[in-house]
């Protein structure tokens, strides 16, 4: 082989083995042919119908696949059969699929060996030829693609007879007639459109292609494999699987293609308004800036086909990929499916899967986690409205709670009334059937869906109480921590009243005290009752925090309500023993309370910044504890006795903090801190908070919107601008050749008074008078371009009247 060379460096080669080697990365044949329509659907074809057909071409399986579309020049198609060209763009809101170059060639490789492309333009027809066969007969060394091309002009490329001729000897046509033939098929869809035809199908190892064309005829079935040998077995998978009707029936998150399979037109549908029990909830990325539109529901066909649909630019990238609480033994979200467009990741070359990467990972955590969400509030809404029901809602009949339909003529989706039955719409469907007379017209633009809606997540009841439910049996314990025997030992004349030491209790914590007194934990406590030497030993007394449980309770409620504020945590100040009063007792805290304290306080700041966010929540910076100012209370039961409550300071460590919901608390969500319930102040801060964020992402979305709309006026300001200084200048020499004209006008009519005599027109001044008459009819038909109405006929030119119409125009000209 010849090495090629540009500029004395080496060009790399291909050889004809990558052809199968490409079409390798489809495991899946139905991934083959989604390549192919991807290429029809795009914005630079911008096809309203394809047709996928079998047809039998001199005794050999074969499979077409045809297209509207605008159709390739030769240029086009010779990138098409190429590898890595791609430089499709998007149009307004329709945004290409594909983004490789490759699909063409690993599609229709994966499927046949050969394949042969016929497409036609306004201009011209060109057929080009893919094929395997072809290449391994001539023994080529690099992948060789012949092209025809025919103009209407007549005018054909010199090289396109050596085309022809491989054409003709490689392919299932031999001869010129048959391939006109082929070319006038597209004629018969459209003015121009694109048809492929590809032939020597892939076969299993019975010798059988590997698609069914007997067992419907209106569809095209992957054969049963060896342990799928009844319905039953097959019906355990979701029929997008096996037939190609039902998986392009939801190939396209909003279709705006009419796909036609061996003649009968696919029922396309809205896969996020087909199901039942909708609810819409949101995603926001620790990597975006924007929430990502989630839509759960229940599948009215078969609950064992659940879980997430995953989309990208509009297309189908994975179907039915249950989460992590799908695989459970205890099997939740049974019946469910979720819906969402993953612009945000990076499909793989196949367009059957996401690249693993962490984002990937965190989405569908994430997606787990609402997906159970949405499980959970739906029984619990269930058992609420109908406590003695025992049916599972996974095992009720269902019916879509929304029906659209798509009009055969715009291809706009309309929806219909509620509870409409489907089977009653006739085989074709267009927008002056409609029921709504606010769109019963092509004219009219599409109704305003759901998810293009600002519209909050779906409220979620079973949640708040869970966390209500969480949070007061977190207090109860706490409670009964306080409530600990009572264990006090004298303090010892050789330890300095006013000393601070730590201590550290059996639990692993330590306490401090800045007045001299020694604090355990409640474990400490109960394991001090069995080791009474521990009390002998400990150089300074331990609190009775019985008698002080009521007082604390109090005053937690007092403070709390009063002291906590939008940052949570500010450092801790000690007070010098002399500064409380007589009879008064020193409460501290133990860590591991402290802690839980902190957590409550920190989570309910950070929640709402937080909110369905992936972003892991950052530990509580050392140094820091809950604030806390001296208080004096009355007691009642004690007469004038006071108290001086005190929290020592203490670190609170970040390795015990964890997130409970990766997601953050939803809006509906926000719960009472755990040692008092929520003011009203704070929940209309809250409240507010929530408001801010939400004008603030709609504000976002409108300032982007108003770019656009800033950057198109401004090119309609530079193209108005520019007419009109073309119009200026026009204006200008219009007026030059008016000025000209008039003082030719004036010139001629003085040389034609002086000339003028009673010999009339044969005398000398005839022949200026014949000059005047022409140049009048002259300035008249000039005259008609500024005064349309001016009819010549009813004229006189010999008048003073042209004149007399010159001079207005030029009034209005300057």
């Amino acid at each position: 082989m010849a090495t090629r060379k540009h500029r004395g460096i080496p060009l790399s080669s291909l050889n004809p083995k990558f052809l199968h080697t490409n079409s390798t990365s489809h495991t899946w044949p139905f991934s083959a042919i989604a390549e192919l329509i991807d290429n029809a659907y795009d914005p630079d074809v911008r096809a309203k119908q394809f047709w996928v057909d079998w047809t039998r071409i001199k005794g050999l399986d074969c499979l077409s696949f045809m297209d509207n579309g605008e159709g390739m020049t030769r240029a086009r198609l010779h990138k098409m059969l190429s590898f890595g060209y791609s430089d499709k763009k998007a149009v307004r809101d329709h945004v290409p699929v594909g983004i490789y170059g490759n699909g063409f060639k690993s599609g229709s490789m994966r499927l046949g060996k050969d394949a042969i492309v016929f497409t036609k333009t306004k201009d011209s027809m060109s057929i080009g030829l893919l094929s395997q066969s072809y290449l391994q007969a001539i023994k080529a060394q690099q992948i060789m693609v012949p092209i025809l091309t025919f103009r209407r002009d007549g005018q054909n490329q010199a090289e396109d007879a050596a085309s022809l001729e491989a054409i003709l000897s490689h392919s299932l046509f031999s001869t010129e007639k048959e391939l006109f033939s082929e070319l006038r098929a597209i004629g018969a869809v459209g003015p121009t459109g694109t048809r492929v035809i590809i032939w020597n199908l892939r076969t299993t190892v019975s010798g059988e292609t590997e698609f069914d064309f007997a067992a419907d005829k209106y569809d095209i079935q992957i054969r049963a494999s060896a342990g799928e040998k009844s319905r039953e077995d097959r019906a355990m998978s979701a029929e997008s699987e096996w037939s190609l009707r039902a998986y392009c029936s939801i190939l396209y998150l909003k279709p705006r293609m009419q796909i036609n399979i061996r003649g009968q037109r696919v029922k396309t549908q809205l896969i996020s308004k087909s199901l039942a029990h909708i609810a819409n909830d949101s995603y926001r990325p620790s990597f975006l800036t924007k929430r990502i539109r989630i839509t759960f529901g229940f599948n009215t066909k078969s609950k064992e086909h659940c879980g997430i649909m995953m989309y990208h630019k509009n297309r189908l990238i994975k179907a039915y990929e249950r989460v992590s609480c799908q695989r459970k033994a205890e099997r939740k979200g049974i019946g469910v499916i979720g819906v969402i467009e993953c612009n945000f990741l990076q499909p793989t070359h196949n367009k059957q899967d996401f690249d693993d990467t962490d984002q990937y990972r965190k989405t569908m955590y994430n997606l787990s986690i609402k997906l159970e969400d949405f499980w959970n509030e739906i029984r619990y809404k269930r058992k609420k409205e109908d406590p003695k029901c025992s049916v599972p809602i996974e095992d009720t009949m269902k019916v879509p709670d929304q029906v659209w339909v798509q009009c055969d003529s715009c291809l706009k989706w309309r929806r219909l009334p509620d509870g409409f039955d489907c089977s009653r719409l006739p085989e074709k469907w267009f927008c002056n059937l409609n029921h709504d007379p606010q769109f019963r017209s092509c004219l009219i633009e599409e109704e305003l869906e759901d998810q293009e809606e600002e519209q909050k997540s779906y409220p979620k009841p079973f949640k708040r109480r869970k966390r209500r439910h969480n949070k007061s049996v977190q207090e109860e314990s706490v409670s009964e921590g306080l409530d600990a025997p009572n264990l006090v030992a004298p303090l010892s004349a050789r330890q300095p009243s006013n000393s601070v030491s730590p201590q550290a209790s059996p639990s692993g914590t330590s306490t401090y005290s800045g007045t001299g007194v020694h604090i355990l934990s409640p474990t400490a406590s109960a394991r001090s009752e069995l080791s009474p030497s521990l009390a002998q030993r400990s150089p300074q007394p331990l609190i009775n925090l019985t008698a002080c449980s009521d007082s604390l309770k109090r005053t937690k409620r007092k403070h709390f309500s009063t002291e906590v504020r939008a940052a949570g945590v500010t450092p801790c100040t000690s007070v010098p023993p002399t500064a409380l009063p007589q009879g008064a007792s020193t409460f501290t805290h133990t860590e591991a309370m402290l802690t839980a304290n902190t957590r409550e306080t920190k989570w309910e700041v950070e929640s709402d910044g937080r909110e369905n966010s992936d972003e892991p929540v950052s530990s509580v910076p050392s140094g820091m504890a809950v604030r806390s100012e001296p208080v004096l209370e009355e007691e009642e039961e004690q007469g004038a006795d006071t108290w001086h409550e005190m929290w020592a300071p203490e670190e609170v460590g970040g390795s015990d903090f964890k997130q409970e919901d990766v997601d953050g608390p939803c809006e509906e969500e926000l719960e009472e801190e755990t040692w008092t319930p929520k003011q009203p102040q704070e929940e209309e801060l809250l409240e507010r908070m929530r408001e801010a964020m939400e004008d603030r992402d709609s504000c976002r979305e409108e300032v982007e919107v108003l770019r656009g709309n800033c950057a198109t006026l401004q090119d309609e300001r530079s193209e108005l601008l520019s007419t009109l200084r073309r119009v200026e200048q026009e204006k200008a020499s219009l007026s030059s050749l008016c000025d000209q004209l008039k003082r030719e006008l004036e010139k001629l009519r003085g040389n034609a008074d002086k000339r003028a005599g009673p010999e009339g027109d044969d005398g000398p001044g005839a022949e200026d008078r014949r000059k005047l008459k022409k140049l009048r009819l002259r300035l008249a038909r000039l005259l008609v371009c500024f005064m349309p109405a001016l009819d010549l006929e009813h004229v006189d030119i010999s008048s003073e009247v042209i004149d007399d119409l010159l001079d207005q125009v030029l009034e209005e000209v300057t």
